[in-house]
């Protein structure tokens, strides 16, 4: 099993996810840019790279039926080859194409979106009732009520994780699988979902998956690098991934390649834009149109079609998805009503393209950062700020804890994100100056916090009280946390890569994002984006931290520290 994050082909790219956008950037010193001449995209994308170990970015913008190609970093597995022509695996974008494949069937009357996945699956494949009554569009809309990956999911190789899983290990899930409750289900992100919908595409066409896309989508659009399976002259144009400073393996998905097996270019996947922007009708018109209908709440501030998600940036419909494998990032966007489309690649496992893309929109800063740092704040005595910590959901997935440090100053995260402080401007409402936005917090009718309100770029965002337990943190100070900095060695091939930043450690896993932990003992960090925590141990003569111990899914996993000179 895949320690802390299970390898869940990253990811929505919801916008919800981004509503501190900036922080990340503002929290690490990055170099500047150099002066010259650049687009927004341009300049994020520059931004961005410099802070990358390893790999780079390849972006396509669609304005107007003009198409503008660029990098940034060191994407390229050699000196020479044209950036836009460079393959990468884009992970989860996949999934928009296995919408199409479905919406194309239910066009062509082969199938209906209410049709039960009892329909297509093999007659031997003996499932519940409650498990064959699920149907071909809670599938595409996540709502089925399947998990991101099936419980007989156990990765052989942890670089490769998808490899071996094998079609009769998913019929096998699938026959014991039980529904908590009948579809549709509150919308919940699932691998295994969206790879039984390509399984099951594949018996309704009679075709392999990539045999479908290749004839109903790329051939049609002239993407002839969009595919599964690499021809040799390919292959010698394809990205190596990468996780921070560490190559890793590219994922292979046999069963389950409409959860997002395919691999594409900048150039093809602009072609694909321009196909699905175009004002004539297409081959995928019909499709496309089909699949952006939304059909379910996904987050407080998205919805969702089949398969493509769907929010508002400037007053505009924008429709998206995001990807990424072990070591590859990837976003993808249209905005019809503009004649825009942007795609952002990465071979490398961060940062998000999605946030990347979302702060080349971002209107400028009405404050400047040195003015905002020093912006002065109305101290509260003690007494009132007790009124504020607790627990704020924005929806089933998403959390900000608000907390009183040591000092007696609030401290406010989004999950997944590190706490850093807010400052009392006046009415409940506070500020923080790491990045311009502003927490309301709101009462009810007894005068009780019941919600807070993040303002930020013109958005509001409401995340409701609820009945939680505030989590204890301790925030160390710097030459605590240095203890710590190192990297761990799990596996031979899986190494923690401990670092520090914000008050904060962060623990990248090869091939995983870096998360940050929060301290709530000696020694002692918990994860609040899986249910993990890692203890560290020390050597009990010279105090040194030694090794840490993963505390996951009832398994203990050890990780000696390396030596200096053992470092990756």
């Amino acid at each position: 099993m895949i320690p802390v994050v299970h390898p869940s082909l990253f990811r929505t790219g919801a916008l919800w996810c981004l509503s501190l956008l900036g922080m990340t950037s503002a929290l690490s010193a990055q170099p500047a840019l150099s002066a010259k001449s650049a687009s927004p995209l341009q300049s994020e994308v520059e931004r961005a790279a410099a802070a990358l170990p390893a790999g780079g970015f390849v972006f396509a913008k669609i304005s107007g039926g003009q198409v503008t190609f660029g990098s940034a970093g060191q994407p390229g597995p050699a000196p020479g080859l044209a950036s836009e022509h460079l393959v990468f695996e884009i992970g989860s974008i996949s999934k928009v194409f296995t919408a199409l494949l479905l919406a194309e069937a239910v066009e062509e009357g082969r199938a209906k979106l209410d049709d039960p996945i009892r329909k297509f699956l093999p007659k031997s494949v003996a499932l519940s009732s409650a498990a064959a009554a699920i149907t071909l569009e809670q599938l595409a809309t996540h709502t089925s009520g399947l998990p991101s990956l099936p419980d007989n999911f156990r990765p052989i190789e942890p670089m490769d994780p998808y490899a071996n899983y094998t079609v009769d290990q998913l019929h096998a899930y699938l026959a014991r699988y039980q529904p908590e409750k009948p579809g549709p289900q509150p919308a919940s992100y699932s691998n295994v979902g969206f790879g039984l919908l390509g399984h099951l595409l594949e018996h309704l066409f009679g075709s392999s998956y990539a045999d479908l896309v290749a004839t109903r989508i790329t051939g049609p659009l002239g993407m002839r690098d969009t595919a599964i399976d690499l021809t040799a002259e390919q292959t010698t144009r394809f990205a190596q991934p990468h996780s921070g400073g560490v190559t890793v393996r590219p994922w292979r998905l046999p069963t389950l390649p409409g959860a997002g097996a395919l691999r594409s270019t900048a150039s093809d996947m602009a072609r694909f834009a321009e196909g699905l922007l175009s004002k004539e009708p297409t081959a995928l018109t019909k499709a496309w149109t089909l699949i952006c209908q939304p059909r379910a709440s996904f987050g407080s501030t998205t919805r969702i079609g089949l398969a493509i998600l769907i929010a508002t940036r400037d007053g505009r419909t924008l429709y998206h998805h995001s990807g990424g494998t072990g070591g590859f990032r990837s976003y993808f966007e249209l905005v019809p009503e503009a004649d825009s489309a942007t795609v952002l690649l990465l071979n490398n496992d961060g940062p998000e393209p999605a946030a990347v893309i979302a702060s080349s929109h971002r209107p400028p800063e009405a404050t400047h950062p040195a003015t905002r740092a020093t912006r002065p704040e109305n101290p509260l005595e003690p007494a009132r700020l007790v009124e504020y910590p607790g627990v704020y959901a924005m929806d089933a997935r998403m959390r900000f804890t608000v907390v009183l440090d040591e000092k007696g100053r609030l401290q406010a995260r989004l999950k997944g994100q590190p706490f850093v402080p807010i400052y009392h401007h006046g009415s409940d409402r506070f500020f923080l100056r790491v990045v311009e936005a502003e927490y309301q917090f709101n009462r009810d009718a007894e005068k009780r916090i019941e919600s807070l309100t993040l303002l930020q770029n013109g958005n509001e965002i409401v995340a409701a009280r609820v009945a939680e337990e505030v989590p204890a943190v301790r925030f160390l100070p710097p030459e605590k946390l240095a203890e710590y900095v190192g990297h761990y060695q799990l596996s031979p091939t899986l190494v923690f890569d401990v670092t520090t930043r914000a008050r904060h450690l962060f623990v990248k896993l090869t091939g995983q994002p870096s998360i940050p932990v929060f301290n709530d003992a000696d020694d002692h960090f918990v994860y609040d984006v899986v249910p993990a925590v890692l203890t560290f141990e020390r050597d009990p003569t010279t105090g040194r931290v030694k090794a840490v111990v993963l505390h996951q899914n009832g398994r203990d996993q050890r990780a000696a520290r390396l030596m200096a000179e053992e470092s990756p």
